[in-house]
């Protein structure tokens, strides 16, 4: 693997749990490359060990209280010169990196890359979120107030360093624009779910509450405030009577777990809610999810979730289960009803009858499904991949381009 080109993939995150980051360590391991993944270690979680091609750097264990804006700050910063020493000693042992690819949050991260991009070594900036508007959502502030600023400059700055950014959809390509990205070092690569895990499952022709007795929902992912689990759990409890064999399932952790798990029993729902342990890798959703009658992904419309197109709503529609969400701008940028049915926001009682809705109609269930699925038609997993391989190859085509005698 000497003369492979080597890649260094940077997140702060748990990569086992993290499907962009594998997606885009499969696609580069299937174009030809080598991979270093410089991540966190999760203190729990079965770890993947280094295969051909792939070198596992696990740095650090997340330590920050979720709450506390300074060990926030700091888990990142440490986590940054981890990353750096790990990088500089990689690049200098022999076999140099030929591409780092930064995947935010924090946006700084790039920081740990800086030197190397001073020597000639492309960087790309992957913004998953944008940082500005998950802190006002978090904290709850207002776009003027001096923090924010600071992270609109911090933002502004980082994307002045990348060789290239990247980023997850049109509406926040075009928000990022806003503040200086340059269209023409920047593209949008969507979110799509990998089709070897998420297979176009075949619609069911009865509906599976119809043959098991029980109306299953499924939810899962990241468990924080802004996702609005609480009013899903709240909307069960007003159709607990009304639909029988009401179930809903929340596969994932985050922030909020504790506070969901007092919630159902002080409503008394622990025979009809479950929430599970800890987060689980993307490799095993699809059987945990599979069956379901019904998804949702109730999250709150504020500016912190205006910006996202959940994955988890594409990787409903490719296992056939219809989705119920809320109408924020980009869910609505590329989805439109009866595709997927919008709930009110932040309406646990607005968000039963729509569920209650779907049940008494299995017919707008699958009318659902069927729409939705056009989006694939247009968007394509295989096309997403080649957009990010042809920007890592052509980056790194420059950089041989400058080096060559």
């Amino acid at each position: 693997m000497e003369n492979t080109p080597r890649i260094a993939m940077v997140a702060y995150t748990f990569f086992e749990f993290d499907a962009r980051v594998k997606r885009h360590v499969s696609a580069l391991t299937e174009a030809g490359f080598a991979v270093d993944i410089l991540s966190l270690r999760h203190p729990k979680a079965a770890q993947e060990t280094d295969s051909d091609g792939i070198r596992h750097f696990r740095l650090r264990e997340r330590r920050y209280n979720r709450q506390n804006k300074g060990q926030f700050l700091l888990d990142y910063t440490l986590f940054m010169f981890s990353c750096l020493w790990c990088l500089l000693r990689n690049h200098f042992s022999g076999n140099p990196y030929s591409l780092i690819h930064i995947n935010n949050m924090p946006n700084y991260l790039i920081f740990a890359a800086l030197p190397l991009r001073l020597f000639g070594t492309p960087v790309i900036l992957d913004i998953h979120d944008t940082m500005p508007e998950i802190y006002q959502g978090k904290f709850g502030v207002g776009p003027r107030h001096f923090l924010v600023r600071l992270l609109f400059l911090e933002e502004w700055l980082c994307m002045k360093l990348a060789s290239f950014v990247i980023t997850t959809e049109h509406t926040k390509w075009e928000r990022l624009q806003k503040n200086g990205l340059r269209a023409d070092r920047s593209v949008v690569t969507l979110n799509l779910p990998d089709p070897a895990l998420f297979s176009m499952m075949p619609l069911p022709e009865i509906p599976p509450d119809q043959e098991t007795g029980t109306f299953r929902m499924v939810y899962h992912g990241a468990i924080a405030y802004r996702l609005g689990l609480d009013l899903a759990i709240r909307a069960v409890a007003i159709l607990r009577d009304r639909i029988p064999g009401i179930r809903l399932e929340i596969i994932g952790d985050g922030e909020q777990r504790e506070e969901l798990i007092e919630l159902t029993r002080e409503i008394g729902l622990e025979d009809v809610v479950s929430i599970s342990e800890c987060a689980v890798p993307t490799e095993e959703i699809p059987a945990l999810v599979a069956g379901a009658a019904l998804a949702v992904v109730p999250s709150r419309n504020t500016v912190s979730t205006s910006l996202m197109l959940p994955t988890k709503v594409l990787e409903y529609i490719r296992l056939g289960i219809p989705c119920v969400t809320v109408a924020t701008p980009t869910i609505t940028r590329y989805f439109q009803e009866p595709a997927v049915s919008f709930a009110p926001s932040e309406d646990p009682q607005g968000l039963a009858e729509v569920i209650l809705r779907l049940y008494e109609r299995p017919d707008l269930r699958l009318e659902s499904i069927r729409a939705a699925r056009r989006f694939f038609e247009t968007h394509s997993f295989e096309s997403e991949r080649a957009a990010y391989i042809g920007v890592v190859r052509r980056l790194v085509g420059e950089r041989k381009s400058l080096v060559s005698p």
